[in-house]
């Protein structure tokens, strides 16, 4: 294959090999992306397609109301009344499994608590074929100067609901002729960069990508490799709201490495 439709060639890096192998795998896996079918904000009660039981906002998650003839389990007891289900920003998160075999949980979003059901079996799983990558090349192997924030401020990278995300520093490094300074957010114990170029919407996906990064814990040199660049979830699943570049990361040059497109098993583009 071409780099525009999708090459899949990895350079012979063991590494690399690993990640892409660990990236087919967790895009068809019972809570990768393309087994989200639904996140709904419950914020009156009200039903959830295509789910039993009746949903409601509750304090650091929802409630659901069933009769034990719907299936529905929360943390392994058979709902049978109206029973808490703790979102994913408690101490410890509910767990909900429906007798279809779907699954659920409960995630925070900026207008309250959505329950997301995922479908290990969805036609999205059985219809995806690969993903696309443009071909590896060491001249995306880059050494920046990371320089994290005095302290972690919130605003200037959102989702696409608009949700803040913690920013944790500047990635200061050389794009085509200029030096570009960089908004780098926190993603657990790395770094997270959000990124558009020019090949965003036509040869990559249209809302960016994704490079995540070691945290060197202090500042200075930063090796950052933009082969390892990745789709966000919303590449599979418009379920998702994913991080918006901010405008100090749209490139304006092509970055011709990492991931490109989702492609369906016919070798069409998902999103």
């Amino acid at each position: 294959m071409t780099t525009a439709d999708g090459d899949r060639r990895d350079g012979g890096d063991p590494a690399l090999q690993a990640l892409r192998a660990e990236r087919e795998r967790w895009v068809r896996s019972p809570r990768g992306p393309l087994a989200l079918v639904n996140s709904q904000t419950v914020t009156v009660p009200q039903p959830v397609w295509p789910v039993p039981g009746t949903w409601a906002p509750a304090i650091g998650g929802l409630s659901v109301t069933a009769t034990a003839d719907a299936g529905v389990v929360v943390d392994d007891v058979l709902v049978d009344g109206t029973v808490h289900v703790a979102g994913d920003d408690a101490v410890v998160a509910s767990a909900v499994r429906f007798a279809d075999g779907t699954s659920g949980s409960v995630a925070a979003t900026t207008a309250g608590h959505a329950l997301r059901v995922w479908d290990p079996a969805s036609p999205a799983i059985a219809r995806f074929g690969h993903i696309g990558v443009f071909p590896v090349s060491t001249a995306w192997v880059r050494t920046g100067v990371w320089e994290p924030g005095d302290r972690e401020g919130r605003g200037s990278v959102t989702d696409a609901a608009g949700a803040p995300l913690p920013v944790a520093g500047t990635l200061r490094i050389r794009i085509g002729v200029e030096d570009r300074a960089l908004v780098v957010v926190r993603a657990g114990d790395r770094l997270q960069l959000v990124f558009q170029d020019a090949t965003s919407g036509e040869r990559s996906y249209s809302m960016g990508r994704f490079l995540f990064l070691d945290d060197p814990g202090a500042a200075g040199p930063i090796t950052v490799d933009f082969n390892r660049a990745v789709l966000p979830p919303c590449a599979f699943s418009y379920q998702y709201a994913c991080p918006v570049p901010p405008p100090e990361n749209r490139l304006p040059v092509p970055v011709e490495a990492g991931e490109t497109h989702g492609y369906d098993a016919d070798g069409a583009v998902l999103h």
